[in-house]
């Protein structure tokens, strides 16, 4: 485990900020990419980086997960029709549709393990791998990483994610399921007490139940506080956890939304001060880029456990959120054919 930390590492250390992309190009300079992996999901967003890829993108093989969720089919379909026909164009040797539940990531990543002797990539100790998080959810986004990184040694692939608009409010209502998200299952004492660290948002009734099911002796919030400097975010936060951060022994800390560095950062420091009194959990109910964050953390930190509650349903306000901008998150070289030479980035703004 150390060792595939110390190439996590190495790579994260070529750029400590997001880049903001308005075109995609491949990593590859002598040929087509390897394999690029995204999610169709009900969100609009989840097309927006593939609309993005430039004229002289190609890929030899595309993955696409469609993560099932009946109440919002019509959606899904139509997204996974325009990412299919998109890819179509980029992709040399073949796109793979990979179907699933959402509640269970573990038969959907099993339906990778079966195909990937057809798609991996030729050489593995420099793969040409990106990764559109944006359409998967942070349970399936845990699963994926820790396939690719962990268990195949791959290092971590190019990661792009579109950010989506809104204005703050609940995003989810009633908790469907509790559960270790598998693979993060951890190894705790039985002489130590609790620690919980929970990354909150706008789905309070997820933060709340894993805090009462897990019922920890110290608990430590963090709450994203936006780039742009918008507080509107954070007191929303704030007032929407109201009733956790008002409970005993809990404290609030604030963490950047897109920098999974800074998220590895923070939770070290969290590890030093706990490590020897506690057993530490992990709840990621912040920004996706902040639970690659919390992946890279674990890498270093196996001990650690990461739980997870689905939401029972998705607000009309989470339905209406448009694409945002689409980031590079700072983990590969970005002058490795990341970004196209032609476009002036700027750090982004968005959550």
């Amino acid at each position: 485990m150390a060792s595939i930390f110390g190439r996590v590492v190495s790579r994260m250390r070529a750029a400590d900020e997001p880049i903001v992309i308005e075109s995609l190009g491949r990593l590859n300079e002598y040929g087509a990419d390897d394999l690029l992996v995204c999610c169709a999901s009900f969100e609009e967003r989840c097309v927006s980086a593939i609309q993005r890829m430039s004229a002289n993108f190609r890929v030899r093989y595309s993955i696409i997960f469609v993560i099932e969720e009946p109440r919002y089919q019509d959606a899904i379909d139509f997204n996974l029709t325009k990412i299919q026909t998109m890819l179509s164009r980029k992709t040399s040797e073949g796109v793979f549709v990979i179907r699933c539940q959402r509640d269970d990531p573990v038969e959907g990543v099993a339906q990778l393990k079966t195909i990937w002797k057809r798609c991996r990539p030729k050489d593995a100790e420099e793969p040409y791998i990106t990764l559109d998080i944006s359409g998967f959810s942070k349970v399936y986004l845990l699963g994926l990483l820790h396939y690719l990184v962990a268990e195949l040694n791959m290092g971590l692939p190019r990661i792009v994610h579109t950010t989506q608009t809104y204005a703050p409010s609940r995003l989810t209502q009633g908790v469907h399921q509790i559960t270790t998200v598998a693979n993060f299952f951890g190894s705790f004492s039985v002489e130590k007490e609790t620690v919980l660290v929970l990354f909150l948002g706008f789905e309070a009734e997820r933060s709340l139940s894993v805090w009462k099911q897990f019922n920890p002796s110290r608990t430590i919030c963090l709450v994203t506080a936006p780039r742009d400097g918008n507080e509107e975010y954070l007191r929303y936060a704030e007032k929407n956890n109201d009733v956790l951060l008002a409970q005993p022994n809990v404290e609030v800390r604030r963490v950047a939304a897109d920098s999974p560095y800074h998220i590895r950062n923070t939770l070290e420091s969290i590890w030093e001060e706990f490590k020897a009194s506690a057993n530490m959990i992990i709840g990621p109910f912040g920004t996706k880029p902040q639970t690659v964050g919390i992946f890279v953390f674990w890498l270093e930190h196996p001990r650690v456990q990461i739980v997870y509650s689905f939401p029972s349903e998705y607000t009309k306000s989470y339905l209406n959120r448009k694409p945002g901008k689409t980031i590079v998150l700072p983990l590969t070289n970005v002058n490795r054919g990341t970004i196209d030479p032609k476009f002036q980035f700027s750090r982004t703004g968005d959550l």
